[in-house]
């Protein structure tokens, strides 16, 4: 039922399609089982009328002078025809075949169906270009080494198709009129199945941008529970680089912070008035160290900020602490100068 190509595929609409696809297929289903069950329905009383005309016949089947003889009076007769709606054929052939009374152009019963006393039959035929029910049976006569006498009554089948019209419309019409019911229960049971779903989306939408705290899956399906955990894992995650890029951040601005205040310093004190060559010369040698060494500090963070993200391993290497603390005590020097504090370094060079 995809009548409208939707470049994105609906929840809604596929579970939609797939329970009215099967109702609606199942309606021509219903109207064709529904018209067999009315048949049957309709011939059982119209053959059981059928048997018992053939069997009152059967019993009009006598034998006098050592021949086999049929009478029908003619009130019975004109009782076996009066009917309106159908027209009733009867046929009585003796032990030669030969036609004892009623219609001579009824069908006989098929050549390779065997005859049996006392038992009725029924089979469908043609007579005189209409459909007719026959019912038929066998009687064996009072005389000796006699051939069977054949009684058959037809009747045309008009009661029956109006009767069968009836059964079908009595049937179908309560199903066509509750067919649109189905169809809107099956819309309000969507509509309310996927309800959890929309309140889902809403308290998505209502959360603070800042908010990355897990989704409660207390109030959704089961079916879309894992989604959630993984929308939450997803967010566990996050949260977690947003608190490494935090961290980054805070170590970057502790670790320059120290640098860029010598670099500063030494700045003002190669502008200071009265300042010579050598002071001004070595200055500008503690810009440059001050430099080498927040440059070193920068591409330490960056490499720390790579390990934390899971970029790749911190690389190791050997450090020289004698060293560098005499690159630091000697960078600190001139502010412990001008602050009038006792700072030097005793130890290993």
């Amino acid at each position: 039922m995809n009548i409208f190509q939707r470049g994105q595929r609906s929840l809604f609409g596929e579970i939609l399609d797939w329970m009215l696809t099967p109702l609606l297929l199942l309606v021509p289903v219903s109207i064709g089982v529904t018209w067999l069950v009315a048949q049957g329905i309709a011939n059982a009383p119209f053959d059981r009328a059928l048997e018992y005309n053939v069997q009152t016949l059967a019993t009009l089947v006598t034998v006098q002078g050592q021949q086999v003889r049929f009478y029908l009076p003619q009130p019975s007769r004109d009782i076996l025809r009066a009917d309106d709606n159908d027209r009733v054929y009867y046929q009585v052939r003796g032990p030669e075949g030969d036609l004892l009374g009623g219609d001579a152009d009824l069908a006989p019963p098929p050549e390779d169906e065997p005859p049996t006393d006392a038992r009725v039959f029924m089979r469908d035929e043609r007579m005189r270009d209409e459909p007719v029910r026959v019912a038929y049976t066998w009687v064996q006569p009072a005389l000796p080494d006699s051939g069977m006498v054949l009684v058959q009554v037809a009747e045309t089948r008009a009661k029956q198709k109006v009767l069968a019209t009836e059964i079908i419309k009595g049937v179908l019409l309560p199903q066509f009129a509750i067919l649109p019911l189905a169809i809107l229960l099956i819309w309000l049971a969507l509509v309310r199945g996927i309800k959890p779903l929309s309140e889902l989306e809403d308290r998505i939408r209502e959360r603070k941008p800042d908010d990355l705290s897990p989704l409660d899956d207390s109030g959704v399906p089961v079916e879309v529970a894992p989604l959630v955990m993984s929308v939450n894992g997803l967010l566990t995650r996050l949260h977690g680089s947003i608190a490494t890029q935090k961290r980054f951040l805070a170590d970057a601005a502790h670790q320059l912070k120290t640098p860029l205040a010598g670099l500063r310093m030494q700045a003002d004190l190669a502008q200071r008035e009265g300042a010579s060559a050598d002071d001004l010369k070595q200055s500008l040698k503690q810009i440059g160290r001050a430099s080498i060494r927040a440059t070193h500090t920068v591409n330490q963070l960056l490499a720390l900020a790579r390990a934390e993200g899971g970029a790749g391993a911190l690389a190791r290497q050997p450090c020289d602490l004698a060293r560098l603390t005499v690159e630091v005590v000697r960078e600190a020097v001139p502010r412990a100068i001008e602050k009038r504090i006792d700072l030097g370094y005793d130890g290993a060079e």
